[in-house]
């Protein structure tokens, strides 16, 4: 975070958690050293239920890769099977479900 005073990079110098909806944090530029406050606020997010590796068929394997081989990114693609990124990754590079 750049400073409000003069524009140059600053450090946290203390940051509290006291807080249930955000945490604040101190900070002091590292060049003018104008000390300041700021404050970071939670927001909740829905996940999605993923999928364990065990419940998917072979077909939705052939599908997630031929979805990826025309162009629909990772997370696209793991958005319909309800999996993680990581896991769609897995299966197109055949680290996973090698024999399919």
């Amino acid at each position: 975070m750049d400073c409000p005073k003069c524009g140059s990079k600053t450090r946290v110098t203390t940051t509290c958690h006291e807080f249930s909806d955000h945490v604040r944090r101190y900070r002091k530029c590292t060049a003018c050293h104008h000390k300041f406050v700021t404050r970071q606020g939670f927001e909740e997010i829905q996940a999605p239920a993923l999928r364990n590796k065990q419940v998917f068929q072979p077909a939705d394997i052939l599908e997630m890769r031929s979805l990826w081989l025309q162009g629909r990114s990772s997370r696209e693609v793991a958005e319909i099977f309800g999996c993680t990124t990581s896991w769609v990754n897995k299966v197109v590079k055949r680290k996973v479900w090698v024999n399919v």
